[in-house]
C-alpha cells in the first residue's frame, strides 16, 4: 500500500488522541476493535459518538458517515423513533426462553408482507448465523453436500464460506489460516455476472449441489451489481436441478421494499438478511418457502424437529423491538429517496472520470456505492484489475475532509443524509482527488 504523504501528515495530526487510544486498546483486543476489523491505515479514529448522519471522533473531529456501523444504521444514529422502542421494551423484558406476544410476529409479518418469496422466518444474530441456517436447511432439504457460491462473493464466516477466491485475501489465497482442507471441499465456485459460465458450472456438478448463494451486488468485493439476466438465469437452472436458490440479502435488503430480489423480480427459495433489519441492535433471519423452513417444525406428536437450529440471542426482545421500529420507517418512500441519491451520486462520480479523462466509476445499487479506478468493474476478475492504491488515497483524502468510510472504496447513505450533505460529498469528493493531483 502506498498512501499519499501530505495526506498521511494531516490525517495523522488530526487523530493523535485516536492513535494513542486505539494502541492502548490493542495490548488487550486484537486490532484494537472489539468486533475485529482489517487493516486500517495509518491507523483508525476512535469514535466517541453519533447522531443522524454524523460521528465525532475522541479528537473532536466531525464526520459525515458513510459507513453506517458496518453497513447496519440504514437511519443513521441514535434514531429518535428506534431508540423509545428499545427504551419501552427494556422496561418490559430483554431476554426470555419462551414465545412472547408480540415481538417476532410483528417482525416476521413485516418481512412477509413486503417479501413475496418469503411464507415464514426464523431469526438469529449474525449474517453468518443466517446463512449457516439456510445451508442445513438446503442440505437437508435436497439430501446433497456442497455449496455453490460465486467468485469474490461474501458470505460470512464459518469454514466452507470462508475458502475459495476473495478480495479480501491474495487471488491464490483460498483457504485462510486456521481453516480445514476439507472446507475447500465442500465449495463449488461459479462466474459472477456470467449466466453462461454460472450454467455450465451448476450442470457440471449439479447432482451434489445443495445450496446456491448469491449476493443480489457483491457487496465486500466492491459493491457490484448482478443483471437481471445473470439471477434469472440462476433462478431457472437451480430450480431444473432441484438446487436451493439462497439471496444473500444481508447487505442488499434495504435496496427496495421487500429487498433486492423484489427490485429485480427473481424470487429465491430462501433469503438471509440481517445489518440494517435490526435497527442498530443485532438481529438476523431466515425466511422463505414453507416446505423449507418447515424442517424447522417441531412434530407436534414427536415434539423434534426434523432439523434443529438453536439462537439462544435469536429474537432477543430489545433487538425484535429495534428492527420493528426500523423496518416501519423504511417505507417505500424512503427507499425512493435512498436510491435516488444513490443514482445522483454514482452518476456525478461517472461524470468526473468522463470529464477528467480518468478511470474512475461507480458501482452499485439502491444506497450502496463503490469506486474503482480502473477497468468498468462487473465481477471478481475486474475488481482485481483496480488501481487500489488510488481508491485507498482518495477514502484518506475524504477522510481528512470530515467523510468517514470503509477505506476500501466503499460508501452507504442513509434515510439521515438529505440533498445537503450529498452536495457536501461530491463537492468534498472532486476536491480530494485535487489534493492527490490526481486532476487539475
Amino acid at each position: 500500500m502506498s498512501l499519499d504523504e501530505a495526506q498521511t501528515k494531516i490525517y495523522v495530526e488530526r487523530t493523535q488522541r485516536s492513535r494513542q487510544l486505539w494502541e492502548t486498546t490493542r495490548e488487550l483486543i486484537p486490532t484494537g476493535h472489539a468486533g475485529g476489523m482489517g487493516a486500517f491505515a495509518p491507523h483508525p479514529i476512535v469514535v466517541e459518538h453519533g447522531k443522524g448522519c454524523w460521528l465525532w471522533d475522541v479528537d473532536g473531529n466531525r464526520y459525515l458517515d458513510l459507513r453506517l456501523g458496518d453497513w447496519v444504521l440504514i437511519h443513521g444514529h441514535s434514531d429518535e423513533d428506534i431508540r423509545a422502542a428499545v427504551h419501552e421494551q427494556m422496561g418490559k423484558m430483554v431476554q426470555v426462553g419462551a414465545p412472547e406476544w408480540d415481538l417476532g410476529h410483528s417482525m416476521a409479518t413485516l418481512l412477509v408482507e413486503r417479501t413475496p418469496s418469503i411464507e415464514q422466518v426464523r431469526f438469529f444474530v449474525s449474517g453468518t448465523d443466517a446463512n449457516a441456517c439456510a445451508i442445513r436447511l438446503a442440505r437437508g432439504f435436497t439430501g446433497r453436500r456442497k455449496i455453490a457460491k460465486a467468485i469474490g462473493g461474501y458470505h460470512g464466516t464459518s469454514d466452507p464460506l470462508v475458502a475459495g477466491r476473495s478480495v479480501l485475501r491474495e487471488p491464490d489465497d483460498i483457504l485462510p489460516l486456521g481453516v480445514p482442507p476439507q472446507a475447500a471441499d465442500e465449495i463449488v465456485e461459479f462466474p459472477y455476472n456470467d449466466p453462461d459460465g454460472a450454467e455450465e458450472v451448476l450442470r457440471r456438478h449439479g447432482d451434489q449441489i445443495a445450496v446456491l448463494l448469491v449476493e443480489p451486488v457483491m457487496t465486500a468485493a466492491g459493491m457490484i451489481a448482478a443483471t437481471g439476466e445473470f439471477l434469472r438465469r440462476l433462478r431457472s437452472v437451480t430450480e431444473e436441478l432441484g438446487i436451493v436458490l439462497v439471496f444473500d440479502e444481508v447487505v442488499t435488503y434495504p435496496i427496495a421494499y421487500g429487498g433486492a430480489q423484489t427490485y429485480f423480480g427473481v424470487d429465491p427459495d430462501l433469503t438471509t438478511m440481517g445489518k440494517a433489519i435490526g435497527g442498530g441492535l443485532p438481529v438476523s433471519a431466515v425466511g422463505g418457502r414453507r416446505e423449507l423452513m418447515q424442517l424447522l417444525e417441531p412434530d407436534p406428536s414427536g415434539e423434534r424437529a426434523a432439523m434443529s437450529v438453536m439462537a439462544t440471542f435469536g429474537g432477543n426482545s430489545a433487538c425484535l423491538a429495534a428492527g420493528i421500529a426500523c423496518l416501519t420507517k423504511l417505507t417505500r418512500e424512503a427507499h425512493a429517496e435512498l436510491a435516488a441519491r444513490g443514482d445522483r451520486v454514482r452518476s456525478h462520480i461517472d461524470d468526473l472520470g468522463v470529464r477528467h479523462g480518468i478511470p474512475l466509476h461507480a458501482t452499485g445499487l439502491g444506497h450502496l456505492i463503490g469506486i474503482h479506478w480502473g477497468e468498468r468493474v462487473v465481477d471478481y476478475d475486474t475488481r482485481l484489475l483496480d488501481d487500489r492504491d488510488k481508491v485507498r488515497n482518495i477514502n484518506l483524502a475524504l477522510d481528512n475532509l470530515g467523510y468517514y468510510q470503509t477505506f476500501t472504496g466503499l460508501f452507504l447513505l442513509s434515510t439521515a443524509i438529505g440533498d445537503q450533505e450529498i452536495d457536501g460529498f461530491l463537492g468534498a469528493f472532486e476536491r480530494s482527488l485535487q489534493v492527490l493531483g490526481y486532476v487539475d
